[in-house]
């Protein structure tokens, strides 16, 4: 078994051995005044859902750091124009930076201010768990963020709190043409088909603009109609075919749902009459599969399982294709890849040069720019990169954020979203206090 494959299978192991325990029960909102008071009636159990989750797997860094840091290219006449949104494993941050990598802003709340009554706060303290994985920006300044499996908050420009919501949340988040916040939660409960012990079920979340939840879908019911149960039994035979290095015996995450998009009303019409705005465009890297799902009845319109291997981000293309950040290519090379939805097959893939292949065995995003290029994520390498249609690279950024575990490592980037300077007409031109490099 590969390196890689090894520490796989021991995040799982370990992932099962603390799902164990017995069943949590239904989370509870958090209090949302004014000023705020953040919630801090989370139920243990799912309190210890939290922790179990997040106690290995993604992680504030991965690999050791190297010398090149910043923006080390920046084609302006064929880069697509805008500011940079990033979260990583660096802290409990997020950064708005224009091109060139300089920062504009800065917002920055500790655990305790947020969740300051949570049940495992002591854990959140630690290196590995105390960043943030995901944030929406509004255009007056304020953020939504995800806190990866203790909760969801809401801050104003200036950092201050609006209101929490001590679930755990994971992984994505969107806000729809609506205004709804949407994003994935999980829950441990028994689920039909696996009855050994409580699994992970994974739900789409959709807030209002407050944090109030307005309702939910369980995964497990909206892939009812394409037989979720089998494309898991074919999911292990892949996994021991092409060496993922994991035992079906100790994993209980039968979906790992590791990300969410809400199709626009420009969306659906790519794709055609059976799709409409408001379909829910997700991946289950446990299952190797992307789906659209009706959010109205609940179900699956449209899935397919791999060529791709525990992907994550899949995005629709202005032609209609769903491009994804495909982490196995291989146990050590990801990869960009682009498949037409109706005839299911490969039509573009991006796999890096010899000389700096891409590879991320965590996360990963890609996001679809105006101009038509295509932002990447390599998350474990803390780089991204800005590909034209002919996948020249013609922007990239190396984290400067460092994380100390014995060496110096690279921070985790979760997060590089490229957003509309629109977006930051409340910007001044001073500098805010308190930014670190």
């Amino acid at each position: 078994m590969n390196s890689n494959a090894s520490r796989c299978f021991v995040f799982l192991c370990l992932l099962s051995f603390g799902l164990s325990e017995s069943a949590g029960g239904e989370p509870s909102d958090g209090e949302r005044a004014s000023p705020p008071t953040p919630s801090t009636s989370a139920p243990r159990s799912e309190a210890e859902l939290i922790e179990q989750l997040s106690a290995v797997g993604y992680l504030a860094a991965t690999e050791q750091a190297g010398d090149s840091q910043g923006v080390t290219l920046h084609d302006p006449r064929r880069s697509a124009q805008g500011l940079n949104l990033i979260t990583s494993g660096h802290g409990p941050v997020a950064l708005l930076m224009d091109m060139d990598g300089t920062v504009l802003h800065e917002w920055r709340a500790e655990f305790a201010q947020v969740f300051p009554e949570h049940p495992r706060s002591e854990r959140a303290k630690e290196p590995r768990r105390n960043f943030w994985r995901d944030t929406l920006l509004f255009p007056n300044g304020d953020i939504v963020v995800i806190w990866e499996l203790f909760g969801l908050f809401k801050l104003d420009r200036d950092s201050r709190l609006l209101w929490s919501v001590p679930e755990p949340a994971h992984h994505d988040l969107q806000l729809t043409e609506s205004g709804e916040i949407i994003h994935l939660q999980s829950k441990r409960k028994m689920i039909p088909g696996i009855e050994k012990k409580p699994a992970i079920e994974d739900f789409i979340i959709v807030r209002d603009g407050s944090g109030e939840e307005l309702r939910r879908l369980a995964m497990s019911d909206a892939l009812r109609n394409v037989d979720w149960l089998r494309l898991r039994r074919s999911f292990w035979a892949r996994a021991r075919e092409r060496g993922y290095g994991l035992n079906e015996n100790t994993v209980f995450d039968p979906f790992h749902t590791n990300s969410l998009w809400l199709l626009s009303t420009a969306e659906a019409a790519r794709l055609g009459d059976s799709f409409q705005a408001g379909d829910a465009l997700v991946s289950m890297g446990m299952l190797d599969t992307v789906a659209i799902l009706d959010m109205e009845k609940g179900v699956t319109r449209w899935s397919q399982q791999g060529p791709f291997g525990m992907q994550h981000s899949p995005r629709l293309t202005a032609d209609g294709g769903i491009i994804l950040f495909n982490n196995f290519l291989t146990a050590e090379r990801s990869s960009v890849l682009t498949l037409d939805p109706r005839t299911r097959r490969v039509i573009r893939e991006y796999t890096g040069p010899k000389s700096e292949p891409l590879y991320s065995r965590r996360s990963g995003r890609v996001q679809m720019l105006p101009n038509g290029n295509t932002l990447v994520v390599e998350t474990d390498g803390g780089r991204a990169l800005e590909l034209t249609e002919d996948r020249e690279v013609v922007w990239e950024f190396r984290s400067p954020y460092r994380v100390r575990e014995g060496v110096e490592k690279v921070a985790n980037l979760y997060s590089l979203k490229r957003v509309d300077e629109g977006q930051a007409a409340w910007l001044t031109s001073k500098k805010p206090s308190g930014i670190k490099d």
